[in-house]
């Protein structure tokens, strides 16, 4: 059976880029095409798809609004066709958080030709959400009422003045948490329920420029912890978060310090969970904790074998949680694996290793 999409875009030139890429594959059918959240949200009713693709700069009903009717109608996956700008990562950020399972970011000034461009990318996507699991917000920053926004900025307050309070003068373990897809709203979930700890954490996330430094923003904003886009030649601090940058990889110098690189130019990845893992292991050997969590593919997976040559220890979140199982899969199929969890119980697991 082909993959039922449903293209939600107001330009009429985007929806039919769109539209021609999909259908030149022959798993995937595209059943209808919206202008509109208000139009969108009818069609979803009416042809049930298996995977939306939406935009979010729409009359009517903007794109956040139309996702999570249809979160609220029947939660589907949705593919989020978004601007390559500051506020664009911003606001896909936010849709991620409120349930859609990826993104597609382009240059709204390059058109159609930008989307071209992107068509296998974009293809790769739709497959990849059609296999996923929808993971249901229990309630979005947006639809919050103002006393659980409060509470939110309370918790994140207290947990920074933990930190504060806390002798957090050495570094008792690193923790590098490789993800892609799933992987924005699952870290962020991680971090908001963690408590204070000695511990340094490298985030490596599928995520291009500019949206993995609003991504540690977010980060930031919403769990309590520091978090920022990593920076050549930044020192590992306890209780903080670093963000490799999109586009970039990081590597370890031998003083602890990060190395923010290009090469090698030609990796699928860019930021590379392999590659950060295996320079973790080669500078910090048992000090180390390394966590992978949802996304397609097997990145980290040889990352993990050098941590655990190391003395290192590998944390992995199980089926039954992750978004996409493909590379929590590679990695416990390698057999480095130490823990497998659910996403909530890796805050516990990672607490234990580190007091």
């Amino acid at each position: 059976m082909p993959i039922r999409v449903l293209v939600v875009d107001d330009s009429t030139f985007i929806r039919k880029a769109l539209i021609d890429i999909l259908r030149k594959d022959k798993d995937i059918q595209v059943i209808g095409e919206a202008r509109d959240g208000e139009e969108a949200i009818q069609k979803f009713q009416e042809l049930k798809p298996d995977v939306v693709t939406l935009d979010y700069e729409m009359p009517r009903k903007n794109g956040l609004e139309t996702l999570q009717e249809i979160m609220r109608i029947r939660p589907t996956p949705v593919v989020m066709i978004s601007s390559y700008t500051k506020e664009g990562a911003l606001i896909t950020l936010r849709c991620l958080e409120s349930g859609a399972v990826d993104f597609v970011p382009k240059d709204i000034e390059k058109g159609t030709l930008e989307v071209f461009r992107k068509a296998t990318e974009i293809v790769d996507k739709i497959k990849n959400a059609a296999r996923s699991k929808v993971k249901i917000p229990i309630r979005t920053v947006e639809d919050r009422t103002t006393q659980v926004i409060e509470r939110t900025h309370q918790v994140a307050e207290r947990k920074r003045s933990q930190m504060l309070s806390m002798d957090l003068t050495s570094i008792k373990k690193v923790v590098v948490i490789g993800a892609s897809t799933g992987g924005p709203s699952t870290i962020l979930d991680i971090f908001s329920v963690m408590s204070p700890l000695p511990a340094a954490f490298v985030v490596v996330i599928h995520m291009p420029p500019v949206f993995t430094q609003t991504y540690a923003q977010r980060l930031s904003e919403r769990t309590g912890f520091q978090a920022e886009e990593a920076k050549d030649g930044d020192r590992l601090e306890p209780g903080k978060i670093y963000v490799a940058p999109g586009g970039r990889h990081i590597r370890f110098a031998k003083d602890g310090t990060i190395r923010v690189v290009d090469e090698p130019r030609n990796s699928i990845y860019k930021p590379s969970i392999d590659l950060a893992m295996e320079s973790a292991a080669e500078v910090f050997g048992n000090k180390l904790i390394a966590i992978i969590l949802t996304g397609m593919g097997s990145d980290g997976v040889e990352g993990i074998k050098k941590v655990k040559a190391s003395g290192g220890v590998v944390i992995s979140e199980n089926e039954k949680s992750a978004v996409i199982f493909g590379m929590p899969r590679a990695a416990i199929e390698s057999g480095c694996v130490d823990y497998i969890e659910d996403a909530h119980r890796i805050p516990h697991i990672i607490e234990n290793l580190v007091k």
